[in-house]
């Protein structure tokens, strides 16, 4: 399963802009790693752990497609795959509306693929 997932987002997460690509399931747990630069994802991490249960809550609860945090130079973008999983993109600013729709076709792609696996 993560090959697949790793074949379905090489080219987004492969983008110099991207620092890294995560998917968590809605409890916090990371599914999937893909990190282009350790140093800049570790520094975001205790952040992103801190905060994930109740970003995750809240775009559960509220049905949002996504949000969106910026942190220092880092923008994180979370975007939900299934009621279980969420997608969350960390990279530079510079070229934010072509990553946005990039990830937002890869969502399309691995929600058949993971609805049924959770």
């Amino acid at each position: 399963m993560s090959r697949r997932i790793d074949s379905i987002v090489k080219d987004l997460s492969g983008d110099p802009s991207v620092v890294g690509l995560i998917i968590y399931r809605v409890d916090g747990t990371p599914v999937f790693v893909r990190i282009n630069d350790e140093m800049k994802v570790l520094q975001h991490m205790y952040f992103l752990e801190s905060q994930i249960k109740s970003v995750l809550g809240y775009i559960f609860t509220q049905n949002l497609n996504e949000i969106s945090i910026k942190v220092e130079d880092i923008k994180i973008l979370l975007l939900p795959i299934t009621r279980t999983l969420v997608m969350s993109i960390l990279f530079f600013p510079t070229a934010e509306y072509r990553l946005e729709m990039e990830a937002k076709r890869l969502i399309n792609t691995l929600k058949p693929i993971l609805v049924n696996e959770v």
